[in-house]
Parts: C-alpha cells; structure tokens; sequence
C-alpha cells in the first residue's frame, strides 16, 4: 500500500503579502487537501487577505496560488470556474434576489448541484426570503444564502470567510453538520477562516496565520 498523499486540490508558491509597510506573510508554501482546511489566526493577521487571493481576487505581492492545475495568474477565467469564495458583506448583488442570483450560478459552476441548493435553502429556512432584493435581509439570512450557494456550486475550492459569524443556533448545527460532510470529500476543498477550529469537525489540515 503506498503512503504517497493524495495531490493537493489547491497550493501555494512562495506566497507574499503585505499591506504598505506591514508583511502578512512571506514564502508561504501551502498545500490544501481534499476536504475541511483551517486558516487560523488573530485579527490582522491576513487570514481574509489569504482567502482573497486563493480565490483570485487579489494579486499577491510575490509567489503563485494553482487550483486543479489552473493558476490564478495564468487562466483567470478557467481558474475562476474552480473557486467560490462567500462575501456576505459585498454590496454588488444588493438589489439582487437570492432566487435570481441562484439561477446564474450554473453558467459559471459547471459541477453546480441543484439538489444541494434546494436542500440547502430549505433547512437554513430561506424560502421567504427567495424573492426579496439581498439588502432586505439580515445579516445572518445574507450569509446562508452565501452558504447555500457555496457548498452547491460544486467548486473544487470553497472559501469561507467565519462561518458562522451572525448565524441563529439551528443555523450553527447545521452547518457544522454540512461542513463535517464535506470533511469526507475526496475532491472538494473547503477552507474556512476563523479564530478557532469548529467543534465536531474533521479537519484535513491547519495553516497559522
């Protein structure tokens, strides 16, 4: 039996960031497995800038990041196809429903799971909340359409800025049940960014920040 691990669904190459004056992080090598990975740190200390730029977003000051062989920097579009990151917080789909929102994210995810999307939505309690525009939703409402959409996209690589900031107790167990699932994955990553591991999941890895 080999002891070989199974290839990474995401790395890092010499990673570097800084912020003006302030370096985040300096040749950062990073290997993210198949299923639930950590990124843990204190405030300020580039958990979210790090999240940001495995999703593409962000250019890093030095080094590369790949996803299922596809650089970021390289093959931005097919690189784009690999990676959801949430951002409850972005004000662009204000005026967007969650239902209409939802209907454009096959065009993008061609792995998108429509199944997964309506059991999502129907155990975080979504459905009245399907046609109104995303300002009129709560903070927590917001972030379980951002989860919902997450997890069914089907992405290999899924970036989840604290989880479960602003989510009601049910919210929160289920959650960690969706997430201890996808611990059991063999070709989806998920890493999630917080200041402490969830309680009863299985994690694949832990990067300190």
């Amino acid at each position: 039996m080999s002891n070989t691990p199974p290839p990474a669904i995401s790395q890092t190459r010499h990673l570097g960031h800084a912020w003006g004056n302030q370096p985040l992080f300096e040749d950062l090598n990073i290997a993210v497995p198949a299923g639930v990975t950590l990124v843990q740190g204190d405030e300020q200390t580039g958990k979210t800038t790090l999240l940001r730029i495995l999703a593409g977003e962000l250019a890093p000051s030095s080094g590369w990041v790949e996803t299922q062989g596809r650089r970021a920097d390289q093959q931005p579009e097919a690189y784009a196809q690999r990676v959801f990151r949430t951002d409850p917080l972005q004000t662009s789909l204000d005026q967007t429903s969650p239902a209409a929102w939802f209907n454009t994210l096959p065009t993008r995810y061609p792995s998108f799971n429509s199944s997964m999307l309506g059991d999502l939505v129907s155990d975080f309690g979504l459905p009245p909340h399907m046609d109104k525009p995303l300002y009129m939703l709560s903070a927590g409402s917001r972030r379980k359409v951002w989860l919902s959409a997450a997890f069914a996209s089907g992405a290999a690589l899924t970036l989840i800025d604290q989880p479960f900031a602003a989510l009601d107790g049910p919210s929160m167990r289920l959650l960690r049940e969706v997430l201890q699932e996808f611990s059991e994955q063999s070709d989806r990553a998920c890493v999630i960014a917080d200041y402490e591991a969830p309680e009863g999941v299985s994690l694949a890895s832990t990067i300190h920040l």
